[in-house]
């Protein structure tokens, strides 16, 4: 077994999305979870960079599982997915780790001899996974913080739309924003924070309720899922280019108001490659010995506005 990377060592692969499974066939048919969400259009190319793995593994000998355990993060939905994949005796598990609860359960399937990678999502809270796809978090909230104090020249209020309080992955974007906020820009104001569930339709009705309890409103941040409902209540009020939006991923919904400019800025995390490199990397590591040089890969985090939207999407 190669010996795995530190925890909080970080970097971003060359091969991003596109990692190859090793040369090599295992000695038994093998099978891997994948354990995701389906609850807002972002996991709609996850679930495709899985299926991407799965046709890549297959002729290996290898069987990937998309699974969809519920519609939440949390450890009471991942927790009992992670326990079922060891009783179904997955030889491999991806699994989203929204919070500290779901460390256990990664635990527990390490020890009885089930390597886990985590997406997406990750806790905090050390422990034996071998490693991480997704974005830097806190990294993408000050990015967020940049992005709307340009938007906004400086200064104003802003509403902050985040999916879920409870959520770790939520919350450091909610935190790199605000704390760059306070460090850089003093004359922003955040009026308020709610949570939509990573729900369009939801966070339409808070953007309305931001707007009409704040008429100088300046902008709405939305940390996760949904920015599209936040636009649509902007330009329904008539209020596009007055109150700007900053948002996350590049599903057809969102970009659609990045090309009308009611979107100001959204960041990227290379989703596809989420949903695609852990089963390969796990691969890799169970048949070919190879470790990913860190815990944490790091995916790429392009800021898209109505300028430079043609280089990243093409529909």
């Amino acid at each position: 077994a190669a010996a795995l990377p530190a925890f909080d060592s970080a970097c971003t692969p060359d091969d991003e999305g596109a990692v190859k499974p090793v040369d090599k066939k295992a000695d038994k048919p093998m099978k891997i979870a994948v354990l995701g969400l389906e609850n807002n259009p972002f996991w709609i190319p996850v679930k495709q960079g899985a299926q991407k793995a799965a046709e890549e593994l297959k002729p290996l000998g290898v069987q990937v599982d998309w699974i969809v355990p519920g519609d939440q993060h949390t450890a009471e939905v991942f927790g009992a997915a992670i326990d079922s994949a060891i009783t179904q005796k997955y030889d491999a598990i991806a699994t989203v780790a929204g919070d500290s609860g779901v460390a256990p359960f990664i635990d527990k399937a390490v020890k009885a001899g089930i390597p886990v990678a985590t997406f997406n999502s990750e806790t905090a809270t050390k422990n034996g996974r071998a490693f991480f796809v997704g974005a830097d978090l806190y990294k993408q909230g000050q990015a967020a913080a940049k992005a709307m104090a340009d938007a906004i020249g400086g200064k104003g209020k802003v509403g902050i739309i985040t999916g879920f309080l409870a959520v770790e992955a939520h919350e450091l974007r909610r935190k790199g924003f605000e704390d760059t906020m306070k460090a850089s820009y003093p004359d922003i104001k955040v009026v308020g924070v709610v949570e939509n569930n990573d729900k369009g339709d939801i966070a339409f009705t808070q953007a309305q309720d931001f707007m009409s309890a704040n008429p100088d409103l300046a902008g709405i941040y939305v940390t996760a899922g949904g920015p599209f409902g936040a636009a649509r209540a902007v330009e329904q009020a008539n209020k596009s280019g007055q109150v700007k939006v900053v948002s996350f991923d590049f599903v057809d919904e969102t970009m659609d108001f990045v090309k009308k400019g009611v979107i100001s800025a959204t960041i990227g995390q290379d989703p596809f490659a989420q949903g695609h490199d852990p089963a390969i990397r796990l691969y890799n590591l169970m048949v070919g010995g190879q470790a990913p040089k860190c815990g944490r890969l790091v995916t790429r985090a392009d800021v898209v506005n109505k300028d430079n939207i043609a280089k990243f999407y093409q529909k």
